[in-house]
């Protein structure tokens, strides 16, 4: 299946406004893919699908997930929105046909980061994140996470301000998304 097929299939099942918001993650994923290099194709591709199961009520993805032994996490069993990343990186290969693991991993993980996400799931992490259709960053706020050098520091950047949000709402960072701060800020890379 190729990117337009597919774009095809998210518009037909998303509201027009979850559309909206998946193909700005596109456009600044193809932007990052391009600038570090990796496969543009498949970074379109995860960043189109990223949300396709966010129609889905918390109850019935965490269903779904025990359903098919994917692993939750804590945070996510707690609020199980989380977890239409999980249940959209399962239904990647049965829609498209394409077994990729990097483009599983990177919808897998677009919500709370991990360091297995790899490079692609840092560009779909941090376009999720940033993208232009988001109101609580402005076009500063943009620029200064997509002016660092590496995918590592914009994801160190996002993980920063999220840490910043959550002690804002008392509310504990999730376990993986330290893991993953922690992971990068002792040198880790990841996986391209």
């Amino acid at each position: 299946m190729d990117y337009t097929t597919l774009e095809k299939i998210v518009r037909d099942h998303e509201k027009p406004s979850r559309f909206e918001h998946s193909l700005g993650v596109v456009e600044v994923s193809e932007v990052l893919a391009r600038r570090f290099r990796l496969n543009v194709e498949l970074a379109r591709m995860a960043a189109i699908f990223h949300d396709f199961n966010r129609y889905m009520d918390g109850q019935s993805l965490l269903s779904f997930c025990l359903d098919h032994k994917i692993p939750v996490e804590e945070e996510e069993k707690a609020a199980p929105m989380l977890l239409h990343g999980a249940v959209a990186a399962w239904y990647f290969p049965v829609v498209t046909g394409i077994k990729d693991e990097r483009v599983v991993r990177a919808i897998r993980h677009h919500t709370l980061a991990s360091p297995e996400m790899g490079a692609l799931g840092a560009v779909i992490y941090v376009a999720d994140y940033s993208e232009k259709g988001r109101r609580h960053l402005d076009d500063n706020d943009r620029l200064a996470i997509w002016g660092h050098g590496s995918l590592e520091e914009m994801v160190l950047d996002v993980i920063a301000r999220e840490e910043a949000y959550s002690a804002a709402v008392d509310r504990p960072l999730a376990a993986v998304t330290v893991r993953c701060r922690d992971f990068l800020k002792e040198g880790g890379r990841l996986a391209r």
